[in-house]
């Protein structure tokens, strides 16, 4: 099926430049390597970006990590020290790459395309195939234990693609490979598209939440740094002025954060006696999240520390009214009262839920803005074009 024409067809983005840029890459062989193929913005990313390659004539394969479940769990804290939140020993990053050197990588390929730090030192034993190393973090506060154990291992690929110059150190050193590309989503994907009216309906009923209420929804992976315990707080703030509003927290358990349980079951826990809180697992119901986000009043992304936030991508493009922390590169999609709304703490976050859920011309006018944002910036049209170049640069 060719999506790039039906984005075209639908949208009305020009996309035949596309086909024709790429036309020269035909054949070339590219192997995308990430930790799990679900449950986080960089599998949806991986997912999106193997699909849209394949339609441009790229033999493109995807492969998943399988390894032991202690490499899991040194990788989770390796993603906490990368982005300067904990410490992690010396003797873990030892059995970390032990346990790299073991896995198993499809090495029939041109190019290593490496999601994030367990495929690049996976990958790094292969020093005679091109790789990207696709940085999907904030590094740029990672402890210096953590960053001096990754960087040689940058130094070792062609390419290294950050979201932005500020989301990482040492530029000198890796100047000639760095390229910026902000992520971006599918609009023809099963989650970015609108649900219709019985399909939001069926959902809401499956999960007894009411339609006839404000529903206030944020959907990420659990993960203490979406901080949906603090959302929670928020939410009971709201509930003083407005009784009758639910909050829905919907989300996924990454197979590859073995910490994803435990923040599941906290979020139950602190959720308990609220009638009005719903808590879903929803791995891989991507027509009920979409359902669940075009029946929402508003959507918040209540994080504590963010990469860019996807998540915030995919309200917008609905035309929702977010609220949203002020961490990471959130700022690059909510511009303060133009896009959305903007919170730094649980009392500022209930302030603006309570202000969106009474002014409604401002809700609207919000959703409409963040929606022509993504449709100018953030789809997959504009980051294929931005591959393309470093795709050519590596195989020159």
């Amino acid at each position: 099926m060719a999506k790039l024409e039906d984005i075209q067809k639908k949208f009305g983005i020009g996309t035949s430049d596309i086909k024709e840029t790429f036309s020269p890459l035909n054949g070339i062989k590219i192997t995308m390597i990430s930790a799990a193929s679900y449950g986080s913005g960089v599998s949806e990313s991986a997912k999106t970006l193997h699909d849209y390659f394949a339609e441009l004539g790229l033999k493109v394969s995807w492969q998943t990590i399988e390894a032991p479940q202690e490499f899991f769990e040194i990788s989770k804290k390796i993603s906490d020290s990368l982005i300067g939140i904990t410490e992690i020993s010396s003797e873990e990053l030892k059995i970390f790459k032990n346990l790299s050197s073991q896995i198993k990588i499809d090495t029939d390929t041109d190019i290593l395309y490496l999601h994030d730090h367990p495929a690049l030192i996976a990958a790094s034993y292969f020093t005679h195939i091109p790789k990207i190393y696709r940085c999907h973090f904030d590094i740029s506060r990672a402890s210096l234990n953590t960053w001096q154990f990754i960087k040689p291992y940058i130094k070792k690929c062609q390419a290294a693609i950050f979201t932005l110059p500020s989301f990482h150190r040492d530029l000198e050193t890796f100047k000639n490979k760095i390229s910026y590309i902000l992520p971006s989503i599918d609009p023809l994907s099963v989650k970015n598209t609108f649900a219709t009216p019985e399909q939001i309906k069926e959902v809401f009923n499956k999960h007894q939440i009411s339609l006839k209420e404000p529903v206030v929804l944020q959907v990420s992976r659990f993960d203490r740094l979406k901080d949906p315990c603090g959302l929670i707080d928020a939410f009971n703030l709201v509930q003083k002025d407005f009784p009758s509003a639910q909050l829905v927290i919907a989300g996924a358990l990454a197979p590859d954060d073995t910490k994803a349980e435990l923040c599941y079951q906290e979020t139950l826990k602190k959720a308990q006696g609220n009638k009005n809180i719903k808590i879903l697992s929803l791995n891989k119901q991507d027509a009920q999240i979409s359902a669940l986000q075009s029946g929402a009043t508003l959507i918040v992304q209540k994080s504590l520390a963010e990469s860019f936030g996807l998540a915030i991508t995919e309200a917008l493009w609905k035309a929702k009214p977010v609220v949203a922390s002020k961490v990471g590169g959130i700022p690059l999609q909510i511009t303060d009262r133009k896009t959305g709304l903007l919170c730094s703490d649980v009392e500022t976050c209930a302030e603006n839920i309570l202000r969106l859920l009474k002014d409604k011309a401002l809700a609207l006018r919000l959703g409409k803005n963040g929606q022509n944002l993504v449709k100018e910036k953030f789809l997959i049209t504009r980051e294929l074009k931005e591959h393309l170049k470093i795709f050519k640069k590596i195989l020159q």
